[in-house]
């Protein structure tokens, strides 16, 4: 291939493909703008906030993956920005304007002064299948990095192949992009068939299986090392976290297979779904939706086989190898969830990008429009008239799909449960809220103690604290707001042995005992007086906690964990020598919130 100069910006095909990109920006960040944390998010920025930041912090495997850039990305905002959206959404949009851009570098080196570049940057810009994961910081980070570096290397592998540049460092560049991608997401293994799928495609100086070979030939040492590199991340990545998650049922592959071809990705491509259910994270569009886009799929395909260029058959290879590729990762890594996991547009976003090249490869040779310009009369007007009802129908296909997924993946209960809680907090820094897990909306309680109240908001600026003596103890409701609470089924103390302290306590340990034993996680209201100022330890043999009594009648809330047995004392010793703290009445029971 000799060397190609191409236009990218500068002419009324770049002012329109502006115009495409302005309109991505400015509609995806009002929609990012109206997200909310979610789920890993909170979790893993929540992790990061409390880690230092080392290799094996950095290595450390989530849900079978090792994400070494992520992992920093997530310890930065937890130790810098920690709960800023704002920082987030910018982050999220960024990272999607800078795929499109490249998106439109590499549109124009395949199909040079091709208006047929507007409309397949268009396609990529607003598709609504990127839309859940761009709306969710989690999978953004999971989406977004893979594409870019992606599309990164398939343009510099065309300059290579166009003579624009140094071989040397076009080659160079791709295996960094590579190498940047595997550090953000296990999927980026799926650039290195993209590059030789990509490759084959343009060895326009061979034909049939013989592009192949000359393709192999070309860059022999540029497959070299992205193999090797491959292989030695597959080897590595299996040590440190194996892949599981996997089905090895026929039955279950197979709907799978079903429900991510022909209800996921098919209607994703174009512009869909435009009506059907959302429940969860799984998007189960109309059947109607089904025949229409499949329909309208294979009529794309038959058309690019039909007009299409040289490369024509293996732009629809490129298409269909990569969604198989994408399925076959899909089943290995998470088909034990069922078919469900099939209808999540996470696992199905990364396919717009290379749908996109595909197509472009597949027109790389043909006149203008197909040939629909050579037309004339009628003919011509009810061709560019089909044209302009297939775009609108586009546009409008996009409207209705953004329409019926924002709802459901914005996150607003999110943003409303934290919002409360730090409105509650703020009106009195000086609460303590008991502990416990978060709604699942917010983090599923499968990930134990991570999605508990104190690890979750942790890195929160109001410094909130959790299950400590307080006379200000707080309850948070399943709206995020701070409520008093009293204790339910509460068994009292037995009374003191002084008609007028109660229990006397001083340096050595005083017992306090129950009427009856009591079992689970509990909070005790402890009543006491003193005159002066003393630092009070309670507990039993196996934990402790410390709180500061004032003079004069107080009353303090003291958290009790669950020891696994009942709870038949709780022992009290002043820290300090002096007056005599005298603790009037004990009970311990269950919180109850209003």
């Amino acid at each position: 291939m000799s060397t190609v100069r191409t236009r990218v910006w500068g002419d009324r095909q770049a002012a329109a493909a502006g115009v495409v990109i302005a309109v991505m920006v400015v509609w995806r960040a009002v929609l990012v703008r109206g997200s909310y944390f979610n789920q890993d998010d909170f979790y893993l920025s929540a992790r990061g906030a409390r880690a230092d930041l080392t290799w094996g912090y950095l290595f450390e495997p989530f849900a079978g993956h090792v994400i070494p850039a992520q992992q920093l990305n997530y310890w930065l905002v937890g130790h810098f920005t920690p709960f800023r959206w704002d920082v987030v959404a910018i982050e999220i949009v960024t990272l999607q304007l800078l795929a499109t851009v490249v998106t439109w570098h590499l549109l124009t080196r395949l199909l040079p002064g091709r208006w047929a570049r507007v409309p397949l940057l268009a396609v990529f810009a607003w598709s609504p299948l990127t839309l859940m994961p761009t709306l969710w910081w989690a999978a953004a980070l999971a989406l977004w990095p893979q594409v870019l570096f992606s599309l990164l290397a398939m343009l510099f592998l065309v300059r290579a192949r166009q003579g624009a540049g140094r071989a040397w460092i076009n080659q160079l560049a791709v295996v960094l992009c590579l190498v940047a991608g595997l550090t953000w997401h296990s999927r980026a293994v799926l650039i290195v068939p993209v590059l030789l799928g990509l490759s084959v495609a343009l060895a326009d100086e061979a034909q049939g299986w013989r592009r192949l070979v000359a393709a192999l030939r070309r860059f022999w040492l540029l497959w070299g090392a992205l193999v090797t590199g491959l292989v030695a991340f597959l080897v590595v990545r299996e040590q440190v976290s194996p892949v599981e998650g996997g089905t090895s049922s026929v039955r279950e592959a197979l709907a799978i297979t079903w429900q991510y071809l022909g209800r996921n990705v098919v209607p994703g491509l174009v512009g869909g779904p435009w009506a059907g259910d959302v429940r969860g994270g799984a998007v189960s569009p109309s059947l109607w939706v089904t025949v229409v886009s499949m329909a309208v799929v294979l009529a794309g395909l038959g058309l690019v086989l039909w007009r299409g260029g040289p490369a024509r058959r293996w732009a629809v290879f490129l298409l269909v190898g990569y969604v198989i590729a994408d399925l076959v990762l899909l089943i290995s890594g998470r088909g034990g969830f069922g078919s469900v996991i099939a209808l999540d547009p996470r696992y199905a976003a990364d396919v717009v990008h290379v749908g996109v090249v595909a197509v472009a490869v597949g027109l790389r040779g043909t006149p203008p429009g197909l040939g629909l310009s050579a037309l004339r009369g009628r003919r011509r007007l009810v061709a560019v008239g089909a044209v302009a009802a297939l775009g609108t129908a586009y546009v409008l296909g996009t409207a209705f799909g953004t329409a019926l997924l924002v709802p459901h993946f914005q996150n607003t209960e999110d943003r409303a449960y934290v919002a409360a809680f730090r409105a509650d907090l703020a009106v009195d820094p000086n609460q303590v809220m008991l502990d416990a897990l978060v709604p699942p909306e917010l983090v599923l309680p499968l990930i134990g103690d991570d999605a508990r109240l104190s690890r979750v908001f942790a890195s929160l600026p109001e410094s909130p604290a959790f299950d400590e003596p307080s006379a200000r103890m707080r309850t948070v409701m399943e709206d995020g707001r701070l409520v008093a609470f009293e204790l339910a089924g509460s068994i009292p103390a037995e009374p003191g042995p002084e008609e007028d302290c109660g229990y006397s306590v001083h340096t050595a340990p005083v017992r306090v005992p129950f009427v009856v034993g009591i079992r689970g996680q509990l909070v005790a209201r402890v009543g006491y007086f003193t005159d002066r100022e003393h630092v009070v330890e309670v507990g039993t043999d196996s934990w402790t906690h410390t709180f500061l009594a004032h003079p004069g009648p107080n009353r303090i809330w003291v958290p009790v964990p669950d020891v696994g047995r009942e709870l038949d004392e709780l022992t009290f010793r002043v820290q300090d020598s002096g007056s005599a703290v005298c603790i009037v009445a004990v009970e311990a029971g269950l919180p109850e919130q209003p």
